[in-house]
């Protein structure tokens, strides 16, 4: 992929700067043609590995998660990067790497942009019927560990999901073209919320590309979030929460970095109910929850979020770290309309 340094030095003070200027780190300017105008995926690297910061961290490793999505153009003669505005603000925190207010040259020295995908990132289901072939889950499990509030409650915990609708589905090439969400019931009863409540992490962009032989690979997502709707009673009050109207929690990268999400490829191991000996692969993504407060479309989804909370203590608590395991088993070809039917059947579990 297409390597840049980052030659424009902004201030934070700022808010709407969106633009970097970049200089191509090879000579050939054929390979640009086909990323000019394309909103693609990008990474921020840093060659500093030999520095450590005073926590214990390399300085390399504060760059090493950070993904986002951003349109290179060209301008009299110079690169330019647009990035998208839900990214920028993320981007320039880590840029500004001491937290001082300023982007020095020599906080730029050793960063690097690279272009991780040679195609933008895609709707979620828009490309459903384009699926030739699909990973079903075998095991899919979320831990999470809440910033304790009183002598270390609320503590860390695992939400095992059903894995048998939980799908990615590739085109001919291996392009990751449509993701199919775990779900999960969730029996509820307590002074907010009565009932079952479904909830479901739900992604908004997908992209990427696995190898079909060794399983490795990287799954992109973006606008991702736990939803939560039902039929349940609320204060005494029965209630139908559809899934167009649920309550939310939006995920972010960690460690609250925001911009694009990565499904890395980890080492096969057994998470949940897994058999280890059906396994072709196995993903992680770790992120935080977002805030849900104050961004809910009503009082409703307000006090679901809150007796989920009650529910699985912390769970929802902004900053709880997630780490979001994925064992996959063989890629399978899709005959005729099944894939279809399988996303349908699980959008209709929504409804």
């Amino acid at each position: 992929m297409e390597e840049f340094s980052i030659k424009s030095v902004f201030p934070l003070s700022d808010e709407f700067t969106s633009r970097l200027e970049v200089e191509w780190l090879k000579r050939s300017f054929r390979p640009l043609l086909s990323m000019l105008g394309d909103k693609l995926v990008f990474k921020l690297n840093d060659d500093k590995t030999d520095e450590v910061k005073t926590d214990g961290e390399e300085a390399g490793d504060v760059f090493s998660s950070l993904h986002f999505e951003a349109q290179l153009n060209t301008l009299n003669g110079k690169f330019y990067l647009d990035i998208e505005s839900g990214d920028i603000s993320y981007l320039i925190n880590r840029l500004d790497s001491d937290a001082n207010g300023e982007i020095s040259i020599e906080k730029l020295e050793g960063v690097t942009l690279c272009s991780v995908l040679d195609r933008p990132l895609i709707e979620n289901h828009t490309r459903d019927a384009d699926v030739t072939k699909y990973m079903l889950a075998e095991g899919v499990v979320f831990q999470y560990t809440p910033e304790p509030v009183i002598n270390g409650k609320p503590g860390p915990g695992v939400l095992e999901f059903d894995a048998d609708i939980v799908s990615v589905g590739f085109d001919d090439d291996w392009n990751v073209i449509s993701f199919i969400c775990p779900q999960e019931d969730f029996e509820i009863d307590n002074i907010y919320v009565s009932g079952t409540v479904t909830g479901e992490v739900e992604v908004g962009e997908v992209g990427g590309r696995i190898d079909p032989v060794t399983g490795l690979g990287t799954i992109y997502i973006d606008d991702l979030a736990w939803k939560f709707w039902g039929d349940v009673e609320i204060y005494g009050e029965q209630v139908s929460i559809s899934k167009d109207e649920a309550a939310f929690i939006p995920i972010d990268y960690a460690p609250g970095s925001g911009g694009v999400l990565a499904l890395e490829n980890i080492d096969i191991a057994d998470y949940g109910d897994s058999n280890i000996n059906e396994l072709f692969s196995s993903y992680l993504l770790e992120g935080t929850q977002g805030n849900p407060t104050g961004i809910q479309i009503g009082p409703i989804q307000e006090t679901v979020i809150q007796g989920v909370n009650l529910h699985v203590p912390g769970f929802a608590n902004p900053s709880t770290d997630l780490e979001w395991y994925v064992n996959f088993q063989d890629p399978i070809a899709v005959v005729g309309d099944e894939y279809i039917d399988i996303a349908h059947g699980a959008e209709m579990h929504g409804h």
